[in-house]
């Protein structure tokens, strides 16, 4: 496992270009602040500070911070 601790300060889906995607499955935590976070097969799900996620990483993932300051989150890899 891979843990790291991430600042988001993407405020908009139109910042990227694609999905982000990659081998292993992946938990989100939301340390500071508020995300959405949108993948390719589910709707979007706004997560704030607390809220938790596990998913695939083969799925396309994305986050944008939706509070006024930027996002901080931990991503721990498998």
């Amino acid at each position: 496992m891979v843990p790291f601790r991430t600042t988001v300060r993407t405020h908009s889906w139109d910042e990227y270009q694609d999905w982000i995607r990659h081998d292993g499955e992946e938990f989100l935590f939301v340390i500071s602040g508020s995300i959405m976070f949108y993948t390719e097969f589910y709707e979007p799900i706004e997560l704030h500070t607390g809220d938790s996620a596990y998913y695939d990483c083969e799925m396309g993932h994305a986050l944008v911070s939706t509070s006024e300051e930027d996002a901080e989150v931990l991503w721990v890899t498998a």
